[in-house]
């Protein structure tokens, strides 16, 4: 072990002399120092660079009227918003959930819940979302807020989309496929 020791010690040794650097304060070029405002100034007028990956984007919730499953112009700008985030970083397959408040009955919300995740499905569909959109109910099983206000009830109607990966309501992770 000393013996490789001393070896590679007299090897380095010969390798830094075998060859000796020549270089000198007189051979690297003087260059002017620029004031620090100047400097500041020139990174200020340099064009940014685009991104080379896609803007990072959410998939999205919408909320509904009471007994409605009509899609305000919020919804409907907020589901463009979404199509495009879907296209973008080619999501292969997306859940809508369909949620309801608790007034109505279980079945009666279940049904509201479905429409409401259909009607989601049918207008990303409408704007050419390519990926496979499958539409399921909850009804009021999974409510944001407990409390039977309006603010709740209004926070509770809503749908609400998943990616794979992502939890649904039901603490399941979405596959695609499955």
């Amino acid at each position: 072990m000393k013996r490789t020791l001393v070896a590679v010690a007299l090897s380095l040794a010969a390798c830094a002399t075998s060859n000796p650097r020549k270089a000198s304060l007189e051979e690297i070029p003087a260059r002017p120092v620029e004031p620090v405002v100047q400097q500041a100034a020139a990174i200020a007028e340099e064009p940014a660079v685009a991104p080379t990956e896609p803007l990072p984007c959410t998939l999205t919730r919408v909320h509904f009227a009471f007994d409605s499953t009509q899609l305000d112009e919020s919804a409907r700008d907020a589901l463009a918003g979404t199509a495009k985030c879907i296209s973008q970083k080619k999501i292969p397959a997306v859940v809508i959930e369909g949620h309801a408040d608790d007034r109505g009955t279980e079945a009666y919300n279940i049904a509201l819940g479905q429409r409401r995740a259909e009607g989601v499905r049918g207008y990303l569909q409408k704007l050419g979302v390519g990926a496979s959109v499958e539409a399921v109910s909850y009804g009021e099983a999974y409510p944001i807020e407990r409390s039977e206000t309006e603010q709740a009830w209004t926070q509770n109607r809503r749908a609400e989309l998943r990616a794979p990966g992502e939890k649904l309501s039901d603490g399941e992770r979405v596959v695609p496929g499955a």
